[in-house]
């Protein structure tokens, strides 16, 4: 057995050997990883200390080298996929915010392939300016302010990584501007067109072919309408709603309908305009497994089956489709205001246009209900802002305290 000098010591079984070298008063240390010796400094002069951080970056390193990260961690890739990694379990264990599946998607397409090699310690205020170029020619055009603010969080998670690991002070981290373009209006329904769109859904339905298809249709038109009545997102937060999430209580004699929705922003309650449940009660009673409980009933009894499904009980995701057939058929597929086709996602910004101008409620409120920011809501729905003033802006505030 090999004998050790007296300034060496071994830890975790043999794995991680403590030193010092000559004429030096700080510890070392060094092991072994995957046949490749990493030797280290641990910057202690108090050898529990060295052995408690020698220890601390041994269990590092196969944690790295366990998820297939490379042991060098200064580069800009390392310290990224060590984030991405730490997004991913938090997801994986249900904690993590929807929008981390966002940021690990831009981390991999647009921030690695151009920081990649280059330290985090060298990323100075040129090279920030040097990657907006590359992703201006990248995408083709100047992103969105939505896009760039997912970026820049996306950038700023690989920073925090690099602080927390001590590669880089915070003092030091560079800093990232949105300038992209303003976000363009978003197509919606005016109440004329809305009206429209009400009113012919059922003789559309009437044109389906049995089976399948109408019973396609009857969904659609469900789903569009409680998409209208609670701003909720199509596609995550709709497909992610099961009935026990749907609550009915009430307050001074008035009923009210709340729903848990989960999504991009994570998970939220909504308060949702009184003609929902009659929407709600309509899937139910179409629902062949569940629709022989009371429908009270089955909210109260927390049955986790999601609310839009087929009546077989089949989940679809062509809602969408079965939607741009109907916007087409009825010649509603093109917003006359932006000149864009409009989407299920139109039925949110109707949503959100009707509470502005109708329901009179104020954009705080409105940013909570839909799960989005203030900034956001002002961004969007800034055209709104002649309609909310008109009686400022026509002067009638002073003409009617004139009578």
């Amino acid at each position: 057995m090999r004998q050790l000098r007296d300034d060496t010591h071994l830890i975790l079984d043999g794995e991680v050997r403590v030193y010092r070298r000559e004429r030096s008063k700080r510890w070392q240390a060094s092991f072994n990883i995957d046949g490749h010796t990493i030797r280290i400094s641990t910057g202690k002069r108090d050898l529990a200390e060295a052995k408690e951080y020698a220890r601390d970056a041994f269990l590092e390193y196969k944690f790295r080298h366990k998820n297939d990260l490379p042991v060098v961690t200064k580069k800009f890739s390392d310290v990224a996929k060590l984030s991405i990694v730490d997004m991913r379990k938090q997801l994986d264990a249900g904690l993590g915010r929807k929008v981390f599946a966002d940021y690990i998607v831009c981390i991999e397409r647009y921030l690695i392939p151009f920081f990649g090699a280059q330290f985090v310690t060298s990323i100075d205020y040129q090279k920030i300016q040097d990657f907006y170029e590359w992703r201006r020619a990248k995408m083709g055009r100047e992103p969105k302010a939505s896009t760039l603010n997912t970026h820049n969080s996306a950038m700023n998670r690989v920073f925090e990584e690099a602080v927390a690991r001590g590669f880089i002070a915070n003092k030091n981290v560079p800093l990232m501007v949105n300038r992209g373009e303003k976000s363009e209006r978003r197509p919606d329904f005016t109440r004329e067109e809305y009206a429209t769109l009400i009113r012919k859904l059922p003789s559309w339905i009437k044109q389906g072919k049995a089976g399948k298809p109408t019973d396609m249709r009857h969904l659609m038109r469900d789903y569009v309408l409680i998409m209208a009545n609670t701003g909720m997102r199509h596609g995550t937060e709709a497909l992610n709603l099961m009935w026990k999430h749907v609550t009915l209580f009430e307050e001074k004699d008035l009923q009210y309908l709340e729903m848990s929705v989960s999504g991009k922003t994570g998970r939220r309650d909504i308060i949702c305009r009184s003609g929902t449940i009659n929407y709600l009660q309509r899937i139910h009673a179409s629902s062949k497994d569940i629709r022989h409980i009371p429908f009270e009933d089955l909210l109260k009894q927390r049955i986790n089956l999601p609310v839009f499904r087929l009546p077989d009980g089949t989940v679809s995701k062509n809602i969408h489709q079965t939607f741009r057939k109907f916007v087409t058929d009825t010649g509603l597929i093109t917003c006359p205001r932006t000149n864009q086709n409009r989407t299920l996602y139109s039925l949110r910004h109707t949503y959100a246009t009707f509470a502005l101008l109708s329901d009179g409620m104020d954009i705080h409120a409105l940013a909570i209900q839909m799960g989005t920011s203030i900034g956001m809501i002002e961004r969007h729905y800034s055209h709104l802002t002649p309609r909310l003033k008109k009686d400022m802006l026509t002067g009638k505030r002073y003409e009617l305290s004139r009578d």
